[in-house]
């Protein structure tokens, strides 16, 4: 009752801003591969908050979403091709062919995790000696490609269903030592399999500019997608002021991204 009373608030505020929808009982489609806490499994009471968000702007102004999970591969195809509308927890890169809204969708803090106590990630230079798993079209950091491109015998490569968690049985298992993550996100399948023994957090990269997640729009329907764009910049913003983001994010146990680096 509450996610819908807020719903209609926003719709509310969505007209009152002066904002009115292109088109109405539009179906817009999201996709990506399970990535919780940002987007679960389709139609369970946890979608993941990143899916939440879509669910809160989109239906109230009359439209569908319907989000699709599959290979992480096969949804950045989709939506480059247009058959799809959204791909959920995107990196921007410099050669992106993606349109993006102005607005995120969380901090891309990128963490790595072994098997070994004695292990710590104290730079590149760290991942000597070891096997790395990776998760095939998730975009790394250049220098964690470099090494791939020059030692490819040292690594990993995951792919279909469910990567991260494959990952981490693999991790258990020692068939790999170490992985680069999401913060979030690898911590959330740590804690929900019960991994807290075997698997541990060695240390962060940090960035010398915030790398943050976005809605990554389809560039094949240019005009659509800016609409998109448009719409997700407002709602979030207006779930921001209501407090409606905060309430969803303390559903999945986490805080406001932008709230927390003021």
């Amino acid at each position: 009752m509450v996610l819908k009373v807020n719903g209609i608030l926003l719709c509310i505020l969505f007209l009152m801003a002066g904002y009115v929808p292109a088109s109405a009982q539009e179906t817009i489609v999201a996709v990506a591969d399970r990535w919780m806490p940002y987007n679960g499994r389709a139609g369970s009471s946890e979608e993941g908050y990143a899916v939440e968000i879509l669910r809160a702007i989109f239906e109230p102004m009359g439209h569908r979403v319907e989000y699709r999970e599959m290979p992480w591969k096969r949804a950045i195809e989709d939506v480059l091709a247009g058959k799809a509308d959204i791909l959920i927890g995107s990196l921007k890169s410099d050669n992106s062919k993606y349109l993006f809204p102005k607005e995120t969708l969380g901090k891309d803090l990128m963490c790595f995790y072994t098997n070994r106590p004695d292990w710590k990630f104290i730079g590149p230079e760290s991942l000597a000696g070891v096997r790395i798993g990776l998760v095939k079209g998730y975009i790394y950091r250049e220098w964690v490609l470099e090494r791939l491109r020059l030692s490819p015998h040292q690594f990993h490569i995951m792919h279909g269903d469910e990567p991260v968690v494959r990952l981490l049985g693999m991790l258990k298992d020692n068939r790999i030592q170490v992985m680069p993550g999401n913060k979030a996100v690898v911590e959330y399948y740590v804690k929900t399999l019960g991994l807290e023994k075997d698997v541990h957090l060695a240390g962060c990269f940090t960035d010398t500019k915030e790398k943050y997640l976005y809605f990554a729009l389809s560039p094949a329907q240019p005009e659509r997608s800016k609409a998109l764009g448009a719409s997700l910049d407002k709602g979030i913003s207006l779930m921001r002021k209501t407090g409606q983001l905060n309430h969803l994010l303390i559903k999945y146990g986490l805080k406001d991204w932008v709230r927390l680096r003021k």
